[in-house]
């Protein structure tokens, strides 16, 4: 049974976040005074959340001790144990019996090196404690439309605390390379995909040009939108309740469910001589449950076959509950008459990357999901969105039948010089991924002279679902490099090769380093009055040599003190591993 405490006058149930308590103690006393079975059900359902291996109310602070405490314990069992096969099935279970998957690489070194060090502890306590916690929050119902859509409100406050700290971080390392130019960190990842607007910008690209790429070979393109059986679903879209034929699956098993439905979809598509290209988008419903959006792009004749395909597998499972027909599969053959198939799909980019040009932010229930306050700060909904993928390791968008994506942003890299004697195909290629602009001098007005086409690219490697046999590829070299944990091997990459030459077109690439801060060391050249020291020229050498005192700022330990929860002294954790003394 669930144990009751009460704090501060407040009653609520012991092993749970103060504001998770409070609820589940009225509704555990509701339940009780109706004398039905939904007490005996909560009653489970709590004892079941709060004797999870890592408790739920843990907070940061506490898994960083564990985390400490959990490197020590293998750091001595490595000193006992000096065999390494035993060592490696010994770590193995203690690593296992914390939650946790034990490294997957076979160096015995390498993989004893993860488990004594607490970083690798702490950052994997983290993800499993946060996804536990999260399936936690999602199981009580505090993962809806109305309590918070897509993510607990404490996953999403975790998230933007990461990002801060994230983005804290990148502004205040330099780095440099061999020409001597210094950026940020922060300064060169905008430079990338990971700024939200680049990425978002270059998705749009891309199925730009797979549309243009339809539309010149005559496929009629289909929107569709994949949904789980009713039992993967946490909460009552309607009503906002616990759904009571909940199979407790976390997001992932959901996603793991619609992978296999379209591994099969894929299969039976091969074996009818059907080939889809297009994208897949996976965004969460207002209960953290994946649905899926498929943008893609058939031959006419074979949309009919298509269809029913889809309709076949996404309704073999449990597919004849109500709704199940109506919800489980959703198709919509794109019309050109009422706009572009990649504006069609522009609003599910957006609501999953920044928000941009989505207007009122609906769910896949068709729910208003408005920007809310948690805390002190405004949440957006695609800031619930990033933090949902994040916590689960969803991966959000995947190109379907298209070329790989990587050599694009290489070739991004080549100098026109490299492909000047190059074959055809690699010189369209080349020339398809760069974008020219020309900035007027007077207004500052940026003009777009050669925009990059993703479809001329699609055409220089050989057209979609061409698998193996694309004409270009990543060069790249294996080498052994230092890192963390000892020597590991690594591609470099080196630039692109054509494969019926076998040509290379090297990329041009720099060598980053972090920049070097130098210390105010050395006596001053000049005075206090900025004129030159009388007798300067007979100090002694050593003493013109040594630095002057550098003056440290007093040590400031109020943010260590005010993030700590002080709570946990006062645990049966904290009293067992400090007894005897501190």
């Amino acid at each position: 049974m669930p144990t009751i405490q009460q704090e501060n006058g407040r009653r609520s149930i012991k092993g749970l976040p103060s504001r998770w308590g409070v609820r589940a103690y009225n509704e555990l006393k509701r339940a009780m005074a109706q004398q039905n079975c939904a007490y005996d059900e909560l009653a489970d359902l709590l004892d079941d959340v709060t004797n999870a291996p890592l408790p739920i109310d843990a907070t940061d602070a506490q898994l960083c001790v564990l985390a400490e405490r959990s490197a020590n314990e293998c750091a001595n069992m490595a000193a006992m144990i000096h065999d390494p096969k035993a060592l490696r099935a010994r770590l193995a279970w203690m690593v296992t019996n914390r939650g946790i998957e034990p490294p997957a690489i076979t160096d015995d070194r390498q993989f004893m090196l993860r488990t004594v060090d607490p970083a690798w502890w702490r950052r994997n306590l983290r993800r499993v404690h946060g996804r536990a916690f999260e399936h936690a929050a999602i199981r009580l119902g505090f993962v809806s439309v109305r309590a918070g859509a897509y993510a607990s409100n404490e996953t999403v406050q975790r998230r933007m605390a990461q990002t801060t700290r994230n983005a804290r971080m990148l502004r205040a390392v330099t780095m440099e390379n061999e020409h001597g130019h210094e950026f940020s960190l922060a300064e060169l990842a905008a430079k990338g995909v990971g700024n939200k607007a680049i990425r978002r910008g270059e998705l749009m690209l891309r199925m730009a040009g797979c549309e243009e790429i339809a539309n010149e070979h005559g496929h009629a393109g289909v929107f569709v939108t994949l949904t789980c059986p009713s039992k993967y679903h946490a909460v009552l879209a309607k009503s906002g309740t616990i759904n009571p034929n909940y199979n407790n699956a976390t997001p992932r098993e959901a996603q793991k469910y619609l992978t296999d439905v379209w591994a099969c979809i894929r299969a039976k598509n091969h074996r009818d001589g059907i080939a889809p290209y297009g994208f897949r988008i996976a965004e969460p419903h207002h209960d953290g449950c994946p649905h899926w959006h498929l943008l893609l792009f058939v031959p006419a004749e074979q949309v009919d076959q298509f269809i029913a395909t889809l309709h076949a597998y996404a309704l073999a499972e449990d597919g004849e509950e109500a709704g199940a027909k109506k919800n489980r599969v959703k198709i919509v053959r794109i019309d050109a008459s009422k706009g572009t198939a990649a504006g069609y799909i522009a609003k599910y980019v957006g609501k999953n990357i920044d928000g941009e040009h989505v207007g009122e932010h609906l769910d896949a229930d068709g729910n208003v999901v408005a920007p809310d306050l948690v805390g002190d700060a405004v949440i957006a909904p695609s800031q619930r969105v990033e933090a949902w993928a994040s916590a689960w390791g969803i991966r959000q968008f995947q190109a379907v039948g298209q070329p790989p994506v990587t050599v694009w942003r290489e070739l991004r890299r080549v100098a026109a010089e490299q492909v000047a004697d190059a074959p055809e195909h690699v010189q369209q290629a080349w020339a398809a991924c760069q974008r020219v602009t020309e900035t007027d001098e007077e207004t500052g007005e940026v003009t777009t002279v050669h925009a990059a086409s993703y479809a001329d690219y699609i055409r220089a490697q050989g057209g979609v679902n061409m698998g193996r046999d694309y004409r270009i590829a990543i060069a790249a070299r294996v080498e052994l490099r230092e890192g963390r944990y000892g020597l590991a091997p690594g591609p470099v990459y080196l630039g692109v090769y054509s494969k019926g030459d076998d040509g290379v077109y090297a990329s041009t690439r720099y060598e980053w380093k972090r920049a070097a801060v130098a210390p105010a060391n050395g006596r001053p050249w000049t005075g206090v009055n900025n004129c030159t020291a009388d007798g300067l020229e007979y100090v002694p050498f050593w003493e013109h040599l040594t630095p002057l005192p550098q003056e440290i700022p007093p040590h400031d330990d109020s943010e260590w003190y005010a993030n700590f929860d002080f709570a946990y002294f006062d645990t049966d954790e904290c009293k067992t591993h400090f007894k005897g003394g501190w």
